[in-house]
């Protein structure tokens, strides 16, 4: 018990000793008047009187303990976990302090979801909310910390679920919070309870989202930040932030998959309005189209808070691409980006750049923001997103946008053009990063998976563009798949089998993409080492690689020896990648494109870990994963 918490209880007991004091000598006091005053003819009256008196007190006593007890530390508080809105900073400012140095502990949130309508960058729309939020909450925790988070669905007429983004939730399969997979969705009017325990050794940037239909693409997400254990911190000029950037569309992202998956898309990926900033951005309202018209107000420079609040002589940037579609690259006028780390906590090798990128949907990265001297005009954070799945303009999205990064820039008197990106003298290739270290080699792999994703429109489906992972599309079934054994999943289910032994199996993924775009790929369950990554030059050739035909090689050579360790990795367009996963966590995990169409149209697969004799999934059947779906 440290001393603030010693102080604390110090004072709580004064207080309550000295309200029993005043409370006994009001008691005394009023006794005396009313002896004073009472008739003293009739006994049995003034009996009554005491009586009446006495259950009066006792009664209120009763009340006052009720209310202030938990003030008082009589009885347990029930926490509900109240997020501060930004007033000086578009930035979610963290709190290394106050978790890095304490021991681990269960951390309790109730959270309320509800839809209300916000105008994130200027243009009113019906998003989800967390508490009355958006963006939900954050939550930061330590190394080992238990999370318990009691979620009460008041949506209307939609289920929903949590799934913990990067987390491996080992040994807590059931609250992975993938629909179809570990539970049914949460229904409405109902509450579910997700409780789960940070592994020790995770630590690191990850966020949280809906796992339901298209949910997160209208803001059902919020940032999830772990700090590691340690005993010294930065001091007073060190900024430690949150960013969560991603593309937006104004319209009901169910009716954007309702476009895409009909036959007029050609499968042609939807293309965003504008993008986002932990909720904040600006639209310029005359880029309106006449048959999309707009609920619109536009923001000058000065209605605009600034991304930070302070030139700190050193700030932690922790970058999140919530988005559904696009990847990013972000710079800051009079600063360089060093990346540090990836993902949940990879430290990785890099110098320091004008401008880092390309950061996909899903995809995270911790990057030290330092401040240039001699640089003296206003400073803007830059956001470009990526076009490489834009096969169809939209007049109304400006691809490039600047924000007033610090106080002063707000006093601009308009909005300038973010600088030309391909005069950046230092850019900075996220995918080419590699690992600060490895801590142990990596062995052969025993057992190697194959996997090609491809979008692929057919005439019995009408002319519908579907996602498939090697030759099927997944959809979820009525009753999650950890509920019920092998023999009772559908054709839509593609898990493959991976034993899992007292030494854990080392797997190698080799993924392909047959697209002409990227596919960012997020797997549940594990981290893995990403060995190598080969985009196709151009569009005449295909840069695929089987590991099963002995004429076919990796394009590029296997990095074992500081290889990146993600959870989410882009795969090439006509490209592939070659990952490496210990399997030593087991249970039903899915592998996904992280592009919200097109996992809504069946881009996912998954792997099921267990014993060698549990092949079928009998031995592992959770029945309580089902325990949602009667009241769906």
């Amino acid at each position: 018990m440290d001393s603030q918490q010693l102080h604390r209880r110090a004072n709580s007991t004064t207080r309550r000793d000295t309200g029993r004091q005043s409370i006994e000598m009001e008691d005394r006091s009023i006794a005396a008047k009313w002896q004073d005053t009472s008739p003293r003819t009739s006994t049995s009256g003034s009996l009554t009187k005491r009586l009446s008196f006495s259950l009066v007190a006792i009664v209120f006593l009763i009340v006052v303990t009720v209310l202030l007890g938990p003030y008082f530390g009589l009885h347990a508080q029930h926490l509900v976990y109240k997020q501060p809105q930004p007033h000086d900073q578009v930035a979610i400012q963290l709190h290394p302090h106050l978790h890095s140095n304490r021991a681990a502990k269960t951390q309790r949130f109730d959270w309320t979801v509800t839809t209300g309508k916000r105008t994130p960058d200027g243009v009113e729309k019906q998003v989800y909310l967390v508490n009355g939020q958006f963006p939900g909450p954050t939550i930061e925790a330590r190394s080992g910390d238990r999370i318990i988070v009691h979620v009460r669905n008041q949506l209307t007429d939609e289920g929903l679920s949590f799934h913990w983004h990067g987390l491996r939730m080992k040994g807590n399969n059931t609250m992975d919070g993938a629909v179809g997979v570990t539970q049914c969705p949460i229904p409405s009017g109902k509450d579910f309870v997700y409780d789960f325990t940070i592994g020790d050794e995770e630590h690191g940037t990850f966020w949280w989202h809906s796992h339901h239909k298209v949910q997160r693409g209208d803001g059902l997400f919020g940032g999830l930040v772990v700090h590691p254990p340690q005993k010294s911190l930065p001091q007073d000029e060190y900024d430690d932030v949150l960013l969560m950037v991603g593309d937006w569309f104004h319209r009901p992202q169910a009716d954007v998959l309702d476009w895409y998956a009909g036959w007029t898309s050609l499968g042609d990926e939807p293309v965003p309005d504008s993008l986002q900033i932990n909720g904040h951005g600006r639209f310029d309202c005359a880029m309106e189209m006449p048959a999309f018209p707009l609920n619109c107000t536009d923001r000058a420079v000065a209605d605009m808070i600034p991304v930070f609040r302070r030139k700190a002589a050193k700030t932690k940037v922790r970058l999140v691409n919530v988005g559904t579609v696009s990847g990013v690259t972000l710079a800051v006028d009079g600063a360089t980006l060093q990346p540090i780390q990836v993902d949940g906590g990879c430290a990785v090798q890099s110098a320091a750049a004008d401008a880092i990128g390309i950061l996909y949907p899903g995809e995270r990265t911790d990057v030290i923001l330092a401040w240039k001297e001699n640089f003296q005009s206003p400073s803007w954070l830059n956001i470009y997103l990526d076009d490489e799945n834009y096969a169809r303009p939209n007049p109304a999205l400006v691809e490039e946008q600047a924000f007033p990064a610090l106080p002063e820039t707000t006093t601009a008197a308009k909005f300038q053009p973010p600088r030309n990106l391909a005069a950046i003298e230092t850019q900075l290739d996220l995918s080419e990063l590699t690992s600060d270290t490895l801590p142990t080699p990596l062995p052969p792999a025993q057992q190697t998976i194959l996997f090609y994703l491809k979008t692929m429109i057919k005439s019995h489906n009408e002319n519908r563009p579907q996602g498939y992972v090697n030759h099927t599309s997944w959809q979820p079934q009525s009753k999650p798949l950890l509920s019920q054994g092998r023999q009772d999943w559908d054709k839509n289910q593609f898990f493959s089998f991976v034993r899992s032994e007292s030494d854990p199996v080392h797997v190698d993924l080799v993924i392909n993409n047959l697209d002409d775009g990227s596919h960012p790929v997020h797997l549940h369950g594990y981290s893995f080492h990403v060995l190598s990554s080969f985009r196709a030059k151009g569009r005449a050739g295909w840069g695929s690689y089987n590991p099963y035909d002995p004429a076919s090689k990796p394009r590029n050579a296997l990095n074992m020896e500081s290889s990146l360790v993600k959870d989410t990795v882009s795969v090439p367009r006509r490209g592939h990648v070659v990952l490496r996963v210990i399997a030593d966590n087991p249970g039903l995990w899915v592998l996904h494109c992280h592009m919200m169409v097109h996992m809504g149209t069946g881009m996912a697969a998954g792997f099921h870990v267990g014993p060698a004799e549990d092949e079928q999934h009998l031995l592992a059947i959770e029945s309580t994963a089902s325990s949602l779906c009667a009241a769906s």
